[in-house]
């Protein structure tokens, strides 16, 4: 299968959630909350019970800075994000670490209306573990027990290299509490060479474009809407669906919210979620339950996902607003 790469077609690491993980959705969510420090974790395991197939988790920590430098229309951010993504039960990994720049400019003296343009520099690094591997000439009767002649077991499987990525995100808001936001990003603009041996196989840019918002339907409920696509090279996907959150004020000092709603992954995948928030501080679970009459072994496909995100020192007299997926 290795050997014959040029016959198959692969996409980028990505998430169901893809609203709770904004760093890789797109590089000007740099700084898209209201508070002074996000922290975010990602972890997908996909089709586990196939060897683990596939294995994602992110960590990523944004914040504004120069706030007293900059009017209170306006906002500059950094980032960091670190991915990790493994294939096969670790026969492949690769792993990433981003810097991303933002800048938010506000259109109207409330920030109503505005534009943010992000761009985001990454190192990437890729291993094959040929100890994980099995081969033809390894085979036996009794199972994979000879030694193997082949290239790729002696071969340095280890392979480094620079990237780039852009993005955007228009926004607007109204004195109800309504917002919109609609983003485009543009990943692998380099599109650098990943392959460890002669072949020539490059990273294919991939295209994005997501948007969303929220509507208070009551007075403690909120529906959250959010859709993606994105396509890479033959690959396209397009993922949309909505949440309705409940909210519970407590008290002054604690605030409780309820999430609960599903998104479809078209032809593909129906993804119940269910969130929680405390205070700024939000977990959520989601399954991919598939319905694609392109596949078979419908047990190998088991797809669960958990995120969480920490907002700190949430700024309640922000003219900015942000969305909350």
């Amino acid at each position: 299968m290795i050997l014959c790469g040029v016959q198959v077609h692969a996409q980028d690491a990505n998430f169901s959630q893809f609203f709770s993980s904004p760093l890789t959705l797109n590089p000007a969510n740099t700084g898209n909350f209201n508070g002074s420090i996000r922290l975010a974790g990602n972890f997908r395991n996909q089709w586990a019970s196939f060897n683990n197939a596939f294995s994602t988790a992110t960590f990523s920590v944004d914040a504004p800075i120069l706030i007293n430098k900059i009017s209170a229309q306006n906002r500059l951010a950094l980032g960091l994000l670190a991915l990790s993504d493994q294939s096969g039960n670790g026969l492949l990994k690769q792993n990433y670490l981003s810097a991303s720049i933002a800048y938010k400019k506000g259109f109207d003296q409330d920030a109503q209306h505005s534009l943010t343009l992000g761009f985001q520099t990454t190192y990437g690094s890729s291993n094959f573990n040929s100890s994980l591997a099995k081969f033809e000439d390894q085979l036996t009767p009794s199972g994979f027990l000879l030694s193997t002649s082949e290239p790729l077991q002696i071969a340095n499987t280890s392979k480094s290299f620079s990237d780039i990525n852009l993005g955007g995100v228009y926004a607007a808001s109204n004195d109800n509490d309504r917002y919109l936001y609609l983003g485009f990003s543009i990943n692998h603009l380099l599109e650098p060479k990943t392959s460890t041996l002669n072949a020539n196989y490059y990273l294919k840019r991939r295209y994005n474009i997501n948007g969303g918002g929220y509507f208070p339907i009551g007075i403690n409920t909120t529906l959250h809407t959010s859709f993606q696509y994105q396509m890479q090279a033959d690959y396209q996907e397009l993922i949309f669906g909505a949440a309705l959150s409940y909210s519970i004020n407590s008290s002054s000092n604690k605030s409780y919210e309820l999430y609960l709603g599903t998104w479809l992954r078209n032809k593909d995948a129906l993804i119940p979620y269910l969130g929680f928030e405390l205070n700024q501080l939000r977990f959520g679970f989601s399954y991919d339950i598939n319905y694609s009459t392109d596949r078979t072994g419908g047990q190998f496909y088991r797809t669960g996902e958990f995120s969480i995100i920490q907002v700190l020192n949430k700024n309640t007299n922000s003219v900015i607003k942000c969305p909350k997926f």
